[in-house]
């Protein structure tokens, strides 16, 4: 129950109306019908409860009565049983069961609410309670400023802006989701019995099969996705990639762009969608004026046209914090679900351009906020979050120009919270930047024709599957385009 709260009096309270009622307010921030469908939904169908239990607190709630079932139900889950009607009924007790609740009780309330709950929707009913939540507590932070009532401005600036980072935290918030290993074994089992079944829908790709292998099968939900390179060794061509094979497979992709613009990456998806039907032409000759002929012109209108209705979406321009990526992301997160389009994918390119919060005595605890605020992104969408990451110039002092974690910058914080870290090498950006090469000698210029195309996965940590081992896959960064290694024989 709400700390301090006495549910008799709060029913009470409800129920004749009394200014301490929120239901007397005149012209609410709220949705009655969304929240009784929610409660409705988790008491009929309890075994949906895991997949709101992120979304929704008891804070959320704006009816009084809608708050004590809410406590109720988390408090059941926390004793490790099942939220069904019954024990919520235990858990409220006898007392407010009984309650008078407008010529009912109140378990027949409840009751009534339980009949009428749709599994399918629960998650869209908890993010509708949540984003009315943050509408009303924006709303309380700037309702009080009005002409003539004293205020110095920035201050109250300060405030108001203080209340909304702190509304934006909430996205991200990582809460504990707490069930007996039976529930968890029987979870585990449903899932199997319906993959052998062909019953499960399968997680979407990351367009490269050997490496959908390693990480578990695919873009896994709640699933942190950490790949580091060099500058112009090809962990944007990879982003872009990524996105546009989750979207081309009918899941919804989001690509946080904090240095290229939306121009920039439609000329990407754009260039390498023209390679799959045998034309070759470069995102950077795209994006340049009058590089192209009216032959040319048209095959980019075109491929355009072919992929405009993919759910991938673009947000671009830099200064953003984790927080705001988070807040933007769970808007679009709640459009597509409004459509029956599944999450597959969110893209931050790149980890160490996204803004901190605030001013940290050390670099590596920023970073560790970015880290943390991905990880618990990817748990509160239940989607696979992919962070792009700058590497330092280490390997180019060494021999083996291959990176690993010493490369990364705030690599303590990055290792830690991801599920996987993967370093990206093409041995062709090191031999185009060799003296020799430059100089046209002939061993070089063969080497790099023979590894022009070569691209490696190197997987440094692996929750899912086997680390120190390298995925090879085919890459022509200027066409944006990545294949399976066989793509070219």
């Amino acid at each position: 129950m709400p700390s301090g709260s006495n549910p008799v009096a709060l029913l009470d309270d409800f129920r004749v109306g009394r200014a301490a009622a929120p239901s007397a307010q005149t012209n609410p921030i709220a949705d009655v019908d969304v929240e009784q469908a929610l409660i409705g939904t988790i008491l009929g169908h309890p075994e949906v409860y895991p997949r709101v239990e992120a979304l929704v607190a008891v804070e959320h709630f704006y009816e009084q009565p809608h708050k004590i079932v809410w406590a109720a139900i988390a408090d059941v889950v926390a004793a490790g049983d099942t939220p069904n009607l019954m024990r919520v009924r235990a858990a409220i007790g006898a007392e407010v069961w009984g309650q008078d609740f407008g010529g009912k009780t109140f378990g027949s309330y409840l009751t009534g609410l339980a009949i009428d709950g749709l599994p399918a929707q629960a998650v869209e009913y908890a993010r509708i309670v949540q984003q009315i939540w943050q509408l009303r507590e924006l709303h309380a932070a700037t309702g009080s400023v009005t002409p003539g009532t004293g205020f110095v401005p920035g201050p109250a600036l300060d405030r108001i802006y203080a209340r909304i980072d702190a509304i934006r935290s909430a996205f991200v918030d990582r809460k504990v989701t707490s069930v007996s290993l039976d529930e968890a074994s029987h979870a585990l089992v449903t899932d199997i019995q319906a993959s052998l079944q062909g019953e499960d829908r399968p997680p979407p790709s990351c367009g490269i099969a050997a490496l959908d292998e390693e990480i578990g099968g695919g873009l896994l939900p709640s699933f942190l996705l950490t790949i580091g390179a060099r500058t112009s060794v090809g962990k944007s061509v990879v982003g872009v990639e990524m996105g546009r094979c989750v979207a081309s497979g009918g899941h919804a992709a989001i690509y946080h762009s904090l240095e290229m613009s939306r121009k920039q990456i439609a000329a990407r998806i754009a260039a390498s969608h023209l390679f799959d039907l045998g034309v070759e032409i470069s995102f950077s000759q795209i994006q340049k004026r009058r590089a192209l002929n009216d032959r040319d012109a048209y095959q980019v209108a075109m491929a355009a046209r072919d992929t405009r209705d993919l759910p991938f979406h673009i947000e671009d321009g830099g200064g953003r914090t984790i927080g705001d990526i988070a807040a933007s992301t769970d808007r679009l997160a709640n459009f597509y679900a409004r459509r029956n389009i599944p999450l597959g994918l969110v893209v931050i390119d790149h980890a160490h351009i996204v803004k901190f919060s605030r001013n940290f005595n050390r670099e590596d605890e920023g970073f560790k906020e970015v880290a943390d605020g991905a990880l618990a992104l990817a748990k509160h969408l239940d989607t696979t979050v992919l962070l792009l990451a700058q590497l330092n110039r280490g390997p180019e002092t060494r021999e083996d120009k291959r990176p690993g974690l010493a490369d990364l910058r705030g690599a303590g914080a990055f290792e830690e919270d991801s599920d996987a870290v993967i370093f990206l090498y093409r041995p062709a950006y090191y031999i185009e930047r060799s003296p020799a090469f430059r100089n046209g000698e002939a061993k070089a210029i063969e080497d790099h024709r023979a590894n022009r195309h070569g691209l490696e996965f190197i997987i440094d940590k692996n929750r899912a599957g086997r680390s120190n081992h390298i995925v090879r896959a085919w890459i022509d960064p200027a066409l944006n385009a990545v294949r399976d290694l066989h793509f070219r024989g």
